[in-house]
């Protein structure tokens, strides 16, 4: 084969490649993400006041409070389950029947042994489908009324008992993400609050891969949005799992309250004054309780102002002039405007002034990918963003924390392998972190990129031998020439007949 027909065909599969990489690219961030082909979602009905959500069929009506309708499932028999998201651990379901009518319910993102224990006496039939998803099957005579009401374990005789998990930030780094699951498990926590930045960009692709990790949890997770969540068209998809972007619950005598703050990265006003107007009323119809906030983006950036928090496995302090690239790069970093705040200081103090007046305990955060903790006014404002996002800050370190329903004050930090507290390694870790997201998220795009870039190396080899065919020619019968010339003198020299 002559080989100008080999480099035609090497071009036209390269084109292939090309074409069919970036075209499985722009398919995974344009195409709208489907749960699947059995499930249809319906719009969110959700009143944050009551924190319910209302959904009518023919024959009755199921109002939740403590969770969403999402959607209808179809069943392997042909029948047709209402599908039910938790938002808190304990939901309440009330079906308000106008004939007879037997109503299939899938409850998902709950403890499914939690939950079953807290409704031992409704007597009702209930099968664990998954990890964290149950079904009940109800079946309601006309004008009957049937509640779902879980008793929650008493606050002073469980004081200490429940334990839940606060992390923030996993995006992209679904190693380390994986990891936490795995723990998180272990630790078998009443809910899991993440505080936003679920995912890179808001692509389709990139919530299919968090929805299925999260899949493993085996208890409820709390999320809000963070300011990459709502990048192109990811409040939709966001909306359509995860349901509201704020609301509240109630968990012994503890009350938790998620904001919605992902517009204060790019926009002067983080919270909307509607999130405003509600938070104020639900803080003060929680007063007496122990009361925390959740949302993403910080009020203010605490790190000019607080002590460096050391890594205690992998300090490694950079000395003036040890490292030149290294030095530079600390320079650069120490010096570089960084304010992962609300923009309007304004804002930040409203913001503040409201978590002191309705006593709020602790404000959990993330958004700044490290830990940072600090107290203004009588308030905690802890920001844990160490879940798997890349690790740039000094001294910043992968995490998640652990605490007690009922001790306000205590939590517990769990450290995972991180990378050394040098820049050089983190942005070499930070590099590699991008590049194993890249194939995760887009594993066919990948593959005819990487196909592409090896047929266009070799067709870069054929035209350098090409250009330089005569000298190269040349060189080997020179190299040849030496070779023969070698055998013989060495035949010559050693030969048994001399």
């Amino acid at each position: 084969m002559k080989i100008k027909k080999i480099i035609n065909i090497t071009m036209l599969i390269l084109c292939l490649c090309l074409i069919a990489g970036v075209g499985a690219f722009w398919y995974n961030a344009v195409n709208a993400y489907k749960i699947s082909n059995d499930f249809v979602s319906v719009p969110l009905q959700f009143n944050p006041d009551a924190a319910s959500s209302v959904y009518q069929t023919q024959n009755a009506q199921i109002t939740v409070n403590g969770g969403f309708v999402k959607g209808i499932q179809k069943d392997e028999d042909g029948t047709q389950s209402i599908v039910i998201r938790a938002l808190s651990p304990l939901p309440s379901i009330t079906v308000t029947s106008k004939a007879a009518t037997a109503v299939s319910l899938l409850v998902e993102n709950i403890n499914p042994d939690f939950y079953a224990k807290s409704i031992v006496g409704n007597n009702l039939p209930l099968t664990k489908v998954t990890v964290n998803t149950v079904q009940l099957n109800i079946a309601a005579n006309p004008e009957e009324t049937i509640k779902i009401d879980p008793v929650q374990p008493s606050g002073e005789d469980n004081t200490g008992q429940s334990k839940y998990i606060i992390l923030g930030d996993n995006r992209d780094g679904y190693d380390i993400f994986g990891q936490i699951i795995q723990q998180v498990n272990g630790e078998n926590p009443v809910f899991v609050i993440d505080n936003g930045d679920l995912v890179f960009s808001g692509k389709p692709n990139q919530y299919r891969l968090f929805d299925k990790m999260v899949s493993n949890i085996s208890t409820t997770l709390c999320t809000t949005l963070g300011n990459h969540d709502i990048r192109g068209n990811g409040r939709s998809t966001y909306t359509m799992l995860y349901g509201p972007a704020y609301y509240s619950f109630d968990f012994e005598n503890s009350h938790f309250a998620f904001i919605d703050s992902s517009p204060g990265w790019s926009e002067k006003q983080a919270i909307t004054d509607e999130q405003y107007a509600w938070l104020e009323k639900d803080l003060s119809k929680a007063q007496g309780k122990d009361i925390f906030v959740i949302t993403h983006i910080p009020p203010q950036d605490p790190r000019s102002g607080v002590t460096a928090n050391e890594i205690p496995n992998f300090v490694n302090k950079i000395k003036s002039g040890d490292n030149f690239l290294e030095q530079k790069l600390d320079n650069y970093n120490e010096t570089k405007a960084m304010n992962h705040g609300f923009q309007d200081p304004q804002e930040a103090e409203k913001f503040e002034n409201l978590m002191s007046t309705y006593h709020v305990d602790t404000v959990y955060l993330s958004h700044i990918h490290s830990y940072l903790e600090y107290t203004k006014a009588g308030v905690r404002y802890l920001i844990t963003g160490g879940a798997g996002a890349e690790l740039l800050t000094k001294n910043s370190y992968y995490h998640y924390m652990i605490a007690k329903i009922g001790d306000i004050n205590t939590t517990t930090m769990v450290e995972l392998p991180s990378p050394a507290n040098n820049y050089i390694t983190r942005y070499t870790a930070t590099a590699q972190l991008f590049s194993e997201a890249l194939y995760e998220e887009n594993p066919i795009a990948v593959v005819f990129i990487i196909i592409g870039f090896i047929l266009l190396l070799f067709l870069v080899l054929i035209r350098i031998y090409l250009w330089k065919k005569q000298p190269l020619d040349t060189l080997w019968k020179w190299i040849s020439d030496i070779g023969k010339y070698a055998v013989k003198r060495f035949k010559e020299l050693f030969s048994k007949e001399r």
